[in-house]
């Protein structure tokens, strides 16, 4: 299956498109996606493109905040200019005109803001959802990196464990074939010596 997936990935890319139609979480958010990097390192374009996720985010954020703001302030003007209305038709207060001029400037300066945030607020999730995506390729492209170098190093493992067992299979008959000879030796000593002969060569050449 791997073999397919890389050869299908090295001919033809990551299929985005195919992917943009699925609901694809967050990955930056995702405690899945960054518990696979606990023991791995992310490349270059992982980072890079981590980063502008959240660079995404914190403009989103910064421009609900503004909006929110704006709104009030836009709200503050209409409530002055419906204050001043009597006193600049009615009692033509110059002061009240200047400030209720003010006030209507600052609703058209509010209104093409709101509009660009707006805007901007439409165009940001996309944003999002395609570095999203292209984090979603680099990452299942390290992954996969990774399970091929793991897949090379298990090989050379495997082998060195078959080598080690072979090895150790023949210290164990090494060892029985030692301890078999050495026993049936002392054995013979034992009988053709005595125990208290025996004994002295043991406190001769084992006490050291």
């Amino acid at each position: 299956m791997w073999n397919i997936f890389n050869k299908r990935n090295k001919d033809h890319g990551f299929d985005l498109k195919v992917l943009f139609k699925n609901d694809i979480s967050l990955l930056t958010l995702d405690e899945r996606w960054n518990g696979i990097f606990k023991k791995m390192e992310k490349t270059n374009d992982i980072t890079e493109c981590e980063n502008r996720i959240k660079e995404l985010l914190k403009e989103q954020s910064r421009l609900i905040t503004e909006s929110k703001d704006i709104s009030i302030k836009k709200k503050e003007c209409m409530d002055s200019i419906i204050r001043l209305t009597t006193e600049v038709f009615d009692k033509n207060n110059k002061e009240a005109h200047t400030k209720m001029q003010e006030c209507e400037k600052s609703i058209v300066a509010i209104n093409k803001k709101m509009e660009e945030n707006e805007e901007r607020l439409l165009d940001i999730p996309k944003e999002i959802r395609e570095e999203n995506l292209q984090l979603l390729e680099y990452t299942v492209k390290q992954v996969y990196f990774s399970i091929r170098e793991n897949q090379v190093r298990v090989a050379e493992l495997d082998k060195e464990i078959a080598e080690a067992k072979e090895r150790l299979k023949k210290m164990i008959e090494e060892r029985e074939l030692l301890a078999e000879d050495y026993s049936d030796t002392y054995s013979y000593f034992h009988d053709l010596l005595g125990k208290d002969e025996l004994q002295k060569l043991d406190e001769i050449y084992f006490s050291k």
